[in-house]
């Protein structure tokens, strides 16, 4: 149950922020939030990480959705044993952002991304893209830990 609410807490808190970003900027407008490093920079991305695919809208729907329901089917046995699990923890991170995005995806066509730092070639990204690089991290540095004890 700990794991459900782990995730639909990541959903709601990613949602909740590009909700916040969709009603204060117009799409494409930037505010700076700390001079000339960081900006809030409302952008609608139809394909994947820099936009990636955009030209085949069906094509990313189909292969995020498809990816959400094997990942789900693959950890929810798992997430059903009592106890915690650092790796359970990680995945559920990770499955928040995903779902996150893909519901985004489905609703608007599109995710909004609405975090950026002024660094060459940097992404345009938003808090769910943040929970998936966190969650695969962790478990990258956990399984690492484990395997050279």
């Amino acid at each position: 149950m700990a794991y459900a609410l782990i995730v639909l807490s990541i959903i709601c808190s990613d949602l909740f922020t590009k909700m916040l970003i969709s009603d204060k900027l117009y799409i494409e407008e930037k505010k700076e939030i700390i001079k000339d490093k960081v900006y809030f920079w409302h952008k609608k991305n139809k394909g994947f990480s820099y936009n990636k695919l955009e030209n085949k809208p069906v094509f990313v729907k189909a292969l995020n959705s498809a990816v959400c329901i094997i990942s789900l089917l693959a950890v929810f046995p798992s997430v059903l044993q009592k106890g915690f699990d650092f790796t359970k923890f990680c995945f559920c991170i990770c499955l928040g952002g995903a779902l996150s995005n893909l519901i985004d995806r489905l609703k608007n066509g599109s995710v909004t991304d609405f975090i950026y730092f002024k660094f060459k070639n940097a992404p345009v990204f938003n808090l769910a893209d943040i929970f998936i690089v966190l969650g695969f991290v962790s478990f990258f540095i956990s399984s690492l830990k484990t395997k050279y004890r």
